[in-house]
């Protein structure tokens, strides 16, 4: 897997960008708020479906003119790709078109097309902050490697979407509680496969998520626990209904599950230091390329944004040892000084300022 070309129009700071990344290790240096979020998030993009970080896609759009397009050349199971996405804004309105080698194709059709794995630090979420972020983590890998996943996510939310509103509907009078008998089956049949395929990852995950985290802290015992929904679905909704009807919504199924991060059998939101929760979670993400790679047979690209800040350097040593393995790397840095200069040497490091890319030596 690797990504050949990238071309950028009017995207959030940056006019206009080409780029060529090298083969393996990709450095791109510069101060805080230049456009390496940027950069990676449109990689993202194209990979995703969706940014990892914006919540509209009116806000990828730059201030130049109405459209921002992210345009790539991709390699995947020995095949070149072209993938284009534009977004045109029209007053609050946003519209996307996405084409594949020049022909039109629907946003759902992108995961799997090429794939990545990203960790930018917003992901300390993952460790500190609620459990949709961790849903979050399990979904992106998901859709990229289980054909029809993004479907039904889509199915489920709409199903649950129906439930709630029918749940407002019964407690006001104006539908019989026995109108609820088609979504609560509806909900608990969807809902069951999404728990499952959540649940297949997250042991998928358990392993190399060890492996990766023992290596980089020193010995640390890294564990995942998924905590999702009853298995029998439907009874566990009929069960919750009284209280449904007074909350006005669901209140069981795979929208309300979690995966518990336990460090040294401790639960590492409520303990561990700022170092360890980094650990942590790039060694989910360092398992999350490993998953990927074994389901798919290629290792996704690995994009890895502001990755050192917080590790001390037996920790930041340890982590780039990890990098050298086969692979593209794009990672972004403020500075070049905690990249050893070996691996500076042996990369295609490249400096942002202001939404501009130009070519820097080793030092920055």
């Amino acid at each position: 897997m690797r990504l050949l070309s990238l071309e950028l129009r009017n995207y959030r700071n940056y006019a206009h960008l080409e780029l060529e990344p090298g083969a393996r290790l990709n450095v791109f240096l510069g101060a805080n708020g230049q456009g390496k979020t940027n950069l990676l998030e449109s990689v993202a993009l194209l990979a995703l479906s969706r940014s990892p970080r914006a919540r509209r896609d009116a806000d990828l759009v730059g201030p130049l003119f109405s459209e921002a397009r992210v345009t790539a050349g991709v390699e995947a199971e020995g095949r070149r790709t072209e993938i284009r996405l534009s977004i045109r804004t029209e007053g609050a309105h946003s519209h996307r078109q996405v084409e594949v080698d020049g022909q039109p194709r629907r946003s759902v059709d992108l995961p799997g097309l090429f794939r990545v794995t990203l960790f930018w630090p917003d992901d300390m979420d993952l460790v500190k902050a609620g459990p949709e972020h961790r849903r979050r983590l399990l979904d992106q890998m998901l859709v990229q490697v289980s054909p029809g996943y993004a479907r039904l996510l889509g199915r489920y939310a709409r199903a649950l979407e129906q439930r709630n509103s029918l749940l407002k509907q019964v407690a006001a009078g104006g539908q019989p509680a026995s109108a609820l008998d088609v979504w609560d089956l509806e909900v608990a049949r969807l809902g069951c496969q999404l728990a499952a395929a959540r649940r297949r990852a997250v042991a998928a995950l358990r392993g190399p998520s060890s492996l990766h985290h023992a290596a980089i802290s020193g010995g640390e015992t890294l564990e995942l626990e998924y905590v999702g929904p009853p298995e029998d679905m439907l009874r566990a909704l009929e069960a919750s209904r009284l209280d449904d009807l007074r909350r006005g919504t669901t209140g069981t199924g795979p929208h309300r599950d979690d995966v518990l991060v336990r460090l040294d059998g401790r639960e590492a939101r409520g303990f561990a230091s700022q170092g360890q929760q980094r650990t942590a979670v790039v060694s989910l993400k360092l398992a999350e390329a490993d998953v990927v790679a074994e389901l798919t047979g290629e290792r996704p690209v690995l994009l890895l944004d502001d990755v050192l800040s917080e590790l001390d350097a037996r920790r930041r040593g340890a982590l780039l040892e990890r990098l050298c393995e086969p692979g593209q790397v794009i990672i972004t840095s403020v500075e070049a000084g905690p990249l050893p200069p070996a691996l500076m040497a042996g990369s295609l490091v490249r400096c942002i300022e202001r939404g501009t890319v130009r070519s820097c030596g080793p030092a920055g």
